[in-house]
């Protein structure tokens, strides 16, 4: 009889809804081009309500979605306190960070369901950094090292939350996660295209770049990549470039070098023409990126928002330029 076959052959069936996670949005054929902002919650020294002025001044500008990295008072739900805000005052999706750090696997999955009860559906899956003053990762007892393995325990809690049969792209869960394509003090590039290949074939979505300024880091890492079989898409990660101060503290954070010729060219004589000059070698990186096929950018704002918007303004001229002319922004 064919009726037990077909019963046989049928999937679960899921309801229907149109995807708006971040995954999508990365994925999708575009009329304009992908911007997100990264924020962080108030610092314990810094004034709560000129942050949170700050944060809602980037979303009501309406990016693409957010980030919320974490925060650095220490106290309990810092984190949770900024997706919360952000998806109470706008309809932008919040991607949250999630580290492997400071608990066990069963700390890990209850930390997941609690974004999940907060309403939070996209997340970008870090390792994480070694603990504050310590030079090496630690891994928690009971607990995980490894970014990929904290993508599979992100989909084992989707597959319980949500059931399984999900095609990838339109899962419940959208998750993320970095990679590294600029040569940077202590990293590994075969190590790094490695490990990118593990998050991958654990259900990642698509990445994140570490903060880059030469447009051939990312063309030469994208050319390796594909050619090892990592297909996902992959987000430029960037900063304004409008403040060599913050320049040389992000390097200090990441390893990554900024180019003599960039600090050259932002030496001016007076701040307004340094911030012009910033803002226009983003712009030049920014068009470099899209001519080599990026996915999007990822803008590392410092919860300053001047720059930030700026840059995204002009972006979304540039994009209204190109379909004046005929040609779509999409990448």
């Amino acid at each position: 009889m064919p009726a037990p076959l077909a019963a046989a052959r049928t999937a679960p069936v899921h309801p229907v809804e149109p995807p708006t996670g971040t995954s999508w949005l990365v994925r999708r054929p575009r009329r304009s081009t992908l911007v997100s902002f990264e924020v962080f919650p108030p610092r314990p020294t810094a004034d709560p309500n000129t942050v949170w002025r700050s944060i809602d001044a980037m979303a009501q500008a309406g990016p693409d979605f957010f980030s919320v990295t974490h925060g650095h008072s220490g106290a309990p739900g810092v984190t949770r306190e900024a997706l919360r805000h952000l998806r109470r005052t706008t309809n932008t999706p919040v991607m949250a960070h999630f580290t492997c750090g400071g608990t066990d696997r069963a700390g890990l999955e209850s930390a997941v369901e609690q974004l999940l009860d907060d309403g939070v559906r996209d997340l970008l899956a870090l390792r994480g950094d070694p603990p504050l003053g310590g030079a090496e990762w630690v891994t928690p007892p009971g607990g995980l090292n490894r970014a990929s393995d904290l993508v599979r325990l992100v989909r084992d809690v989707e597959r319980r939350r949500f059931g399984d049969g999900f095609r990838p792209g339109t899962r419940p869960l959208s998750v993320s996660v970095a990679c590294y394509p600029s040569p940077a003090r202590g990293r590994d590039f075969e190590a790094d295209l490695a490990s990118l290949w593990d998050k991958q074939e654990a259900g990642a979505d698509y990445g994140i770049t570490q903060v880059l300024y030469e447009p051939e880091d990312y063309a030469r890492f994208l050319e390796r990549a594909r050619s090892e079989g990592i297909h996902i898409p992959v987000v430029a990660g960037l900063m304004p470039l409008t403040d060599p101060r913050r320049l040389r503290r992000m390097t200090e954070i990441t390893g990554v070098s900024v180019p003599r010729r960039l600090t050259d060219f932002l030496a001016a004589d007076s701040p307004e023409d340094m911030r012009h000059r910033g803002i226009a070698a983003t712009l030049s990186l920014i068009d470099d990126l899209l001519d080599l096929g990026c996915a999007g950018f990822h803008l590392y704002t410092f919860n300053r928002p001047e720059a930030a918007l700026t840059i995204l303004e002009h972006l979304r001229v540039r994009d209204a330029a190109r379909e004046y002319r005929g040609r779509s922004p999409a990448v």
